[in-house]
C-alpha cells in the first residue's frame, strides 16, 4: 500500500523536502528497510532514518541485551538486560517518529533464506559475519535490492555499498549572465554499475608503489579483509586482544592476502593490526556516530534517487580523524 505525503508530514519534513524534493520524500515514505544486527552503529542508523520518515524498518536481531551493550547503545537501558536487543531498541526508536512502522524479527539471520531479503528496498547489515555478508550481498544482487554492510571495531569503521545497477539524477544550477534572471537548473539522468563484495576482495593491485597504491586504497581496507579472513578460519570469532597466537595468525593471513593481491607486504604494518585487534570488540560512540551518520545519509540518498551514492567503500580511521572513499573494482588496478 502506497502512502501519500499528508499536509502534516509536509510540514514536519519541510526542511528535507526543500533539500531533496517532494518526489524524493515520497520514495522514502514508501521504502522498506532491513537493519540486521542491533549494535551502537545500527542505533545511529535507525535514529537517522526514522527521523527522516521512511515507510518501515525491520530490525533483525536474535541476541539479547547484555551489560556490555549499555556502553554505547543509547536505545538501551539497564532494565533491558536479558530482553531481545531488537525489541528493546524498537521501543525507544518508535518514540522518535510514530509515523514510521518499526517491525522486529527475532530470528537468526543465518536461518533466513535468500528470498527473504527481496521484500526490502534496502538491506543494511551491521557487524554481520563475513560468510553471511557475502551470501546476502549475492542474494540482493539477484533481485537488484540495495545492499549495505558496515562495522565498527574500536577506532576504525568501514562501510560497503552494492546497488548492482543504480539510476539517479543530478541537478546543477547555472547562473545566467543576466543577473536579473533566476538561476537555471539542469537535470542529468545518470546510472552506475556496482561490483559485488566478493569480487572486490579478489582485486589484484599489480604491485603498485606504496604512494601510488595509497591514492587508490587505504591500508585499513586490507586490515579489515584480514580480520574477515581470521573470522572465516575461526568459526566467526574475533581475535583476542591479548592472545599472541591470534596476532601471529593475523600476521600470517596478512602476508598471504597481500601476496595474492599483489601488494607489497609492508603496506599493512604490524602496528595497524595490533591497534585494530586491541579494540576490535569495542564500540566507541563517536566513531559509531560518524560511520552511522554517513551510512544513514547514503541510504537516504539511494532511496531519493538524487545524486550519486557511495561507490563503494568508506573507511574511517578515528586515530587520524580521516574518512576515505575508495572505488574498488573487480578488475585489476
Amino acid at each position: 500500500m502506497e502512502h501519500k505525503i499528508t499536509e502534516d508530514e509536509a510540514a514536519l519534513y519541510d526542511r528535507q523536502i526543500r533539500l531533496w524534493g517532494l518526489e524524493a520524500q515520497y520514495r522514502m515514505r514508501n521504502a522498506s528497510i532491513l537493519v540486521a544486527g542491533m549494535r551502537a552503529l545500527s542505533n545511529e542508523v535507525c535514529k537517522n532514518i526514522v527521523l527522516a520518515g521512511v515507510g518501515s524498518i525491520t530490525i533483525l536481531e536474535h541476541e539479547t541485551v547484555t551489560e556490555e551493550d549499555l556502553g554505547a547503545q543509547f536505545f538501551l537501558r539497564r532494565e533491558d538486560i536479558g530482553r531481545n536487543r531488537g525489541e528493546a531498541a524498537a521501543e525507544k526508536a518508535r518514540l522518535l517518529n510514530p509515523r514510521v512502522n518499526i517491525i522486529v524479527d527475532q530470528e537468526d539471520i543465518a536461518q533466513k533464506s535468500s528470498s527473504y531479503f527481496s521484500q526490502f528496498n534496502i538491506v543494511c547489515l551491521t557487524g554481520c559475519s563475513p560468510e553471511q555478508t557475502i551470501r546476502i550481498d549475492n542474494a540482493c544482487r539477484n533481485t537488484k535490492t540495495g545492499f549495505y554492510a558496515a562495522g565498527v571495531h574500536g577506532f576504525f569503521g568501514y562501510m560497503f555499498c552494492d546497488l548492482t545497477h543504480h539510476e539517479y539524477r543530478e541537478e546543477v544550477k547555472e547562473t545566467p549572465l543576466d543577473k536579473s534572471k533566476d538561476p537555471e537548473t539542469t537535470v542529468s539522468h545518470m546510472s552506475q554499475d556496482y561490483d559485488s563484495l566478493a569480487s572486490t576482495l579478489e582485486t589484484c593491485w599489480g604491485y603498485l608503489k606504496p604512494k601510488a597504491l595509497k591514492r587508490k586504497v587505504s591500508p585499513l581496507f586490507f586490515a579489515i579483509q584480514i580480520l574477515w579472513l581470521f573470522q572465516l578460519a575461526n568459526d566467526g570469532r574475533l581475535p583476542h586482544a591479548n592472545n599472541q597466537e591470534d596476532l601471529e595468525a593475523l600476521f600470517k593471513l596478512r602476508d598471504e592476502r597481500l601476496k595474492s593481491a599483489q601488494v607489497d607486504g609492508a603496506f599493512v604494518d604490524n602496528d595497524l593490526l595490533q591497534i585494530l585487534v586491541g579494540t576490535v570488540s569495542a564500540e566507541i560512540a563517536p566513531v559509531c556516530a560518524i560511520v552511522g551518520g554517513f551510512l544513514a545519509q547514503d541510504i537516504l540518498k539511494t532511496l531519493s534517487g538524487k545524486d550519486a551514492p557511495l561507490l563503494n567503500y568508506f573507511l574511517y580511521n578515528g586515530l587520524e580523524g580521516t574518512g576515505l572513499v575508495h572505488h574498488v573494482q573487480k578488475k585489476s588496478a
